[in-house]
């Protein structure tokens, strides 16, 4: 018998035939034939020949209405005019200078202006790398080594930062450390504590019996590429707080995907809480390849500031700080794009326009499959959405890869397939160019790919 997700793969094939020609040329100088494992996709990858507002067009000229949003860095829609414009004006100033300019100095400002916490930042290539020296900044300012995770949050994909995010082992209560990939030493496990997300007591013993050893925690405050949008509930994240200060722990919150995407504040705006670090991407780099981290002053003085004209001399001193720098940090070209974006985010009514389809969308569909008789549970908030097949809430990875995921698959196949892009249990994002025609054909694809799926149920 035919599946659902088999009528939808002859679907995406009948109209790909361009993309799957150039799939078999790419592989042959390409691993998989993409440049990142998120851009493959089964039967094969996708190929984008433009990008405008909302939508991109693929080789064969199939349109999709974009809720990937370039993994929500996007959140004006692809090429906006004012980003462009700026860009274009950077260009035929430099590209890659190895001296601050100001648009470095202009970007930094807004950040600190808005984010509460945000004292002194660095800015670095991507946010993988702001987590990973993050990481370093708080063992040198703690004196310790290891560093707590929760279970389901992804944090980049550097060795240490790749550990139970999608895979999960040991109680729920008490989960064991277990290595996201192949390749990565066994080693990071030993200095890697993992702990339940949205479970205060259970996550703040484990804190408390390894503090002396700990020098940071890190969360993501809103679970994103593995949980699907899953808020961190207050609580949960008050007593992170509370028990981090008391044990003199580095609390760093990795917004790389929340970070200007909430709003101006962040997390800040739905939690209330203020980390000691934090990391920032996507949406600050306008389109730009960026990352950045930062907080607390006197952290930051200590062991990222480079010491000074009466301190160069203290070998003690010196070697209180860490290393950071790159050739791309604070590149022109993407910090230009990072200003002009901000100043469209600082617009009014532009939160409460995302976030308003955000919950059109997320609204839409739990009454949709309640009355084509699915069982879904629609996970995200503001302008975050991803969709599981559950009876029952999920609060967790455990509940989420415990869900019917083949199920899961199809749906967005299924959406791709009839011409709104996501990939596979990838959250999902509504951005400034997307208007109500847009939001009205998601949903109106939804629906479809529900019904088609609960034919095949039948």
């Amino acid at each position: 018998m035919t599946t659902a997700r088999e009528v939808f793969e002859k679907q995406y094939v009948s109209r790909t035939r361009k993309s799957r020609q150039m799939y078999e040329e790419a592989r042959h100088y390409l691993a998989g034939g993409v440049p990142g494992g998120a851009r493959y996709r089964r039967p094969y990858p996708l190929y984008v020949k433009e990008a405008k507002g909302s939508k991109f067009w693929d080789v064969d000229g199939n349109e999709y209405i974009d809720i990937l949003c370039g993994a929500g860095a996007a959140i004006l829609g692809h090429s906006p005019a004012s980003v462009m414009d700026t860009v274009r004006q950077q260009l035929d100033r430099g590209t890659i200078i190895q001296v601050t300019g100001e648009f470095v100095i202009e970007l930094a400002k807004k950040i600190t202006q808005h984010m509460a916490g945000m004292e002194l930042i660095r800015f670095v290539s991507s946010g993988s790398e702001g987590v990973h020296i993050a990481l370093r900044a708080a063992r040198a300012y703690t004196g310790r080594e290891k560093y707590a995770k929760f279970e389901g949050c992804y944090h980049g994909q550097l060795d240490n930062e790749l550990v139970s995010g999608a895979v999960f082992a040991g109680p729920g209560d008490n989960p064991e450390p277990v290595l996201g990939c192949a390749g990565i030493p066994k080693s990071i496990l030993n200095d890697t504590i993992i702990l339940p997300w949205n479970n205060a007591d259970a996550s703040v013993a484990l804190i408390r019996k390894h503090a002396k050893e700990l020098a940071a925690v890190i969360i993501e405050p809103v679970g994103g590429i593995y949980l699907g949008g899953m808020p961190a509930e207050r609580a949960f994240v008050e007593a992170l707080r509370k028990v981090t200060e008391q044990e003199g722990i580095v609390l760093i919150f990795d917004e790389v995907i929340t970070g200007f995407r909430l709003g101006l504040s962040g997390s800040y705006s739905i939690l209330g809480v203020i980390p000691d670090l934090r990391v920032l991407g996507k949406v600050i780099g306008g389109g730009f390849p960026i990352g950045a981290y930062g907080g607390r002053k006197d952290i930051m003085e200590k062991v990222v500031t480079p010491p000074g004209p009466a301190e160069a001399k203290d070998i003690a001193l010196r070697r209180q700080k860490i290393f950071s720098s790159g050739t791309f940090s604070g590149n022109p070209v993407s910090v230009a794009a990072g200003v002009a974006t901000l100043r469209e985010l600082e617009k009014p009514g532009f939160y409460e326009r995302i976030d308003g389809y955000g919950e059109r969308i997320r609204s839409g569909l739990r009454k949709m499959a309640m009355d084509i008789g699915l069982q879904i549970q629609v996970v995200g908030l503001r302008s975050l959405f991803s969709v599981h097949f559950s009876n029952h809430p999920v609060r967790n990875i455990r509940d989420i890869l415990n869900s019917d995921r083949e199920t899961a698959g199809a749906f967005y196949m299924g959406l791709v397939a009839n011409g709104v892009y996501v990939p596979e249990h990838h959250v999902a994002f509504t951005c400034g160019a997307h208007n109500d025609a847009d939001i009205g054909k998601i949903l109106e694809v939804s629906e479809k790919v529900f019904r088609e799926i609960k034919r095949h149920q039948a």
